[in-house]
């Protein structure tokens, strides 16, 4: 299911992942990347919400197993979010199978919730 760039930094396909707990039942494997950008596989059970956040530069959000939907849309595999400044939004992992995204950013997120803004430089979202 990985992109074959993917696997090559993840060391094999999603069983060599090295996830790690963000709360929630969501987990983040954070991938090499150079300059300012920052690179992660996203896993969000079936169901679950990502808490109310906003952006400070860009984020490109690939889904590869599962589908979420926010205030924008729905996306499923394939399907690219382009999120900017302008938009905030709470994504929500559809029910019936986890969400797998690639996401890349280019600046840190912009959490609304007090929880979420004490815990993001350890989580370094």
């Amino acid at each position: 299911m990985l992109p074959a760039p993917v696997r090559d930094y993840v060391g094999g396909d999603l069983r060599a992942v090295r996830w790690r707990p963000v709360g929630m039942g969501v987990k983040q494997a954070i991938l090499p990347t150079g300059g300012g950008a920052t690179a992660r596989l996203i896993h969000i059970p079936a169901g679950v919400a990502i808490p109310d956040h906003g952006h400070r530069g860009m984020e490109l959000t690939l889904v590869l197993q599962g589908a979420f939907a926010d205030e924008v849309d729905r996306f499923g595999p394939g399907d690219i979010e382009v999120s900017d400044e302008t938009l905030t939004h709470t994504p929500v992992a559809e029910p019936g199978a986890d969400c797998i995204c690639l996401t890349a950013t280019d600046a840190p997120l912009r959490f609304r919730g007090l929880l979420p803004r004490l815990a993001q430089p350890f989580l370094r979202i």
